[in-house]
């Protein structure tokens, strides 16, 4: 039989999954709506970014994310934290 303290917790994980799903996206969609605003802070911050590069990304942290990762040799583990440290820096 299964325990219905299984079936909550299980409930209560998703929705908490599905919350940090929506504010993800809705973050991604702000960084989106607002790339041509953010391209220079960008390059001011990785400069080794060409305008291909900003081009290419249009505003999506996974793309970011990869071409720091590319241009500088860092892990991904490091690429994110450094785009996500700039984000909240510049609240994005």
């Amino acid at each position: 039989m299964d325990n219905p303290n299984t079936n909550e917790q299980s409930m209560d994980a998703q929705y908490k999954n599905n919350q940090k799903m929506e504010g993800e996206d809705m973050n991604n969609q702000t960084l989106k709506g607002e790339w041509n605003q953010l391209k220079g802070t960008v390059k001011q911050k990785w400069a080794e970014l060409t305008d291909d590069d900003l081009t290419h990304i249009e505003g999506d942290r996974d793309k970011l994310v990869g071409r720091v990762q590319e241009r500088y040799g860092h892990s991904r583990e490091d690429a994110e934290r450094d785009v996500d440290n700039w984000r909240r820096e510049n609240q994005y």
